[in-house]
């Protein structure tokens, strides 16, 4: 029995067209949840906000949107045209959202979900306020009697990062990458799904702790690092979630081509 059948994109960074974002809807069909992973409009204009409302609603209206800010959604520490957006696509949020800047949807009986707004200043993210937001998550983590918890953030973590390297700069402050990490290796049946990356889509599976790290990729143009590219087409994920454990599929945003598809009892 699936419990949730989930779209995830990231990364939109929308500017005066919506064609890219509308081929990639179109490629999630039937879905109950759609997950923003942040860096919606590129420059955090009012009206760059207002035209993916329109076409969120022109193609989602049956389903519930929920979203998380990225760095461009954040210029200079101001997120005023994204929290004005949270509340136009989804009119739970004010009654959702933390006074420390996350929020915490309980989907159903199974499932809940976390949402995590990192501020981001001199080209490295940070949980403002001595890191209250990562409080909330322990707390909300602590009291949830779910069987599964998405936990929405933008950038990564450096322990998922598909950029990693040994001696990388975490994009979260370190001492609060850290923190994040312990407080996720605390629980069991995590997903954390990121974005931030611009690469090929990660699907990694921490058997430790039962926790699953998505980096959800663009549905922009994507390439690996080394410059091979995989996707380069950019992409969406549809996550269901069932009692058996986790599907995902990753599709091509120009394509029907299905890139991955990878199933995980949990």
């Amino acid at each position: 029995m699936i419990n949730a059948k989930i779209g995830l994109i990231s990364d939109l960074h929308l500017y005066k067209k919506t064609t890219n974002i509308e081929r990639a809807l179109s490629k999630l069909h039937d879905i109950e949840l759609l997950l923003i992973v942040g860096d919606i409009a590129d420059r955090a204009e009012e009206k760059q906000y207002d035209m993916l409302l329109t076409l969120l609603k022109e193609q989602f209206n049956d389903a519930a949107v929920y979203c998380v800010s990225g760095n461009h959604d954040n210029p200079a520490r101001d997120d005023t045209n994204y929290r004005l957006f949270e509340r136009k696509v989804n009119n739970e949020y004010p009654s959702l959202i933390d006074d420390c800047g996350a929020f915490y949807k309980c989907i159903n009986e199974h499932i809940d979900l976390i949402g995590l707004n990192p501020t981001y200043c001199q080209k490295q993210f940070f949980f403002p306020d001595k890191g209250r937001q990562l409080e909330f998550l322990q707390q909300s983590l602590n009291r949830s009697s779910c069987n599964y918890h998405i936990i929405m953030c933008h950038p990564p973590l450096i322990l998922h990062n598909p950029q990693r390297t040994t001696d990388m700069t975490p994009y979260i402050v370190a001492e609060q990458d850290k923190r994040f990490q312990g407080i996720l290796d605390m629980n069991r049946n995590v997903i954390l799904v990121s974005g931030h990356t611009h690469l090929s889509p990660t699907v990694e599976f921490d058997d430790t702790h039962n926790n699953m790290y998505i980096n959800d990729g663009s549905i922009c143009p994507t390439v690996q690092k080394d410059g091979s590219g995989k996707i380069q087409q950019g992409n969406v994920i549809l996550l269901e979630i069932c009692s058996e454990g986790l599907f995902i599929t990753v599709k091509g945003v120009h394509t029907d081509k299905i890139f991955m598809e990878k199933f995980v009892g949990i």
